[in-house]
């Protein structure tokens, strides 16, 4: 008998500004359940924690890592602006991204991709080659948060608007099972992984390789801003989740994503 072809596990990491976090936890899970992924992705937040696994950090540093990715700890004075309608230039955030990762997409030690959105024709921009830091900066680059990255005739804000759980690129990378980490609450709500109770996700991913089976809020300006994308980000996310082999939602309970600034 043949041996059975090696599957090659994705992971999509998706969008959801501080709650971005639980990602680290499903990375250490998987990691430490033989399941280490070997194909990478992710959206804003998810970005940010997808390229540093991809340059070869393990779960733990990049928990260390992620923990000092506080938007409160890196505002100063100098980063704030009142140009181009957002409360920050992004300097600070770009100069913490360029001490942790390489410079470029070629240096990284798996595939990666990550999305952002052109707001000057209204699309979804793919990056996987060329400059890393950059293409990071741009897919977490939150409307009226961070200045838009300027590349070319582009304009190039958060990845969420239009690919919030970057399914279809894992696959473009090569994955022949994707796991879509879901952090915004959208569609199929089928597998947890908390680090706690994963058996049942677990389970269904080792199922998947072998080729089987299938917040109460306030109202303030920063508040209402942050629900309006997250119900966004559910509406536009369904449809990827329906399109991965497994989902997993981390327990994130009450956490927004705009925690980060308050």
């Amino acid at each position: 008998m043949w041996p059975r072809k090696h599957k090659k596990l994705g992971i999509a990491l998706g969008s959801g500004s501080a709650r971005g976090l639980a990602h680290v936890g499903v990375l250490k899970v998987l990691v430490a359940e033989g399941l280490a992924p070997e194909v990478v992705t992710g959206t804003s937040m998810g970005a940010v924690v997808g390229s540093l696994y991809a340059a070869g950090y393990s779960p733990d540093e990049i928990d260390g890592i992620a923990r000092g990715f506080d938007i409160k700890s890196l505002v100063s004075l100098a980063d704030v602006t009142i140009r181009g309608g957002a409360l920050l230039s992004g300097e600070k955030v770009e100069a913490f991204l360029r001490k942790h990762l390489p410079a470029t997409f070629e240096e990284l030690s798996l595939p990666f991709g990550c999305v952002s959105t052109d707001l000057a024709q209204g699309g979804r921009v793919v990056h996987r080659s060329g400059d890393l830091v950059q293409a990071v900066r741009a897919s977490l680059s939150i409307p009226l948060v961070f200045m838009p990255v300027r590349e070319n005739e582009q304009i190039l804000v958060d990845g969420f608007l239009t690919d919030p759980i970057p399914v279809s690129l894992a696959r473009d990378l090569g994955a022949d099972v994707v796991a879509a980490v879901n952090v915004c609450g959208a569609g199929r709500l089928e597998s947890g992984a908390d680090g706690g109770n994963d058996g049942g996700m677990l389970k269904d991913l080792h199922a998947a390789l072998r080729g089987e089976g299938p917040r109460n809020r306030g109202t303030s300006g920063l508040e209402v801003v942050a629900a309006t994308m997250e119900v966004m980000e559910r509406y536009i996310a369904a449809p990827a989740l329906e399109s991965a082999d497994i989902v997993i939602t981390p327990e994130v309970g009450e956490f927004a994503g705009y925690q980060f600034l308050s």
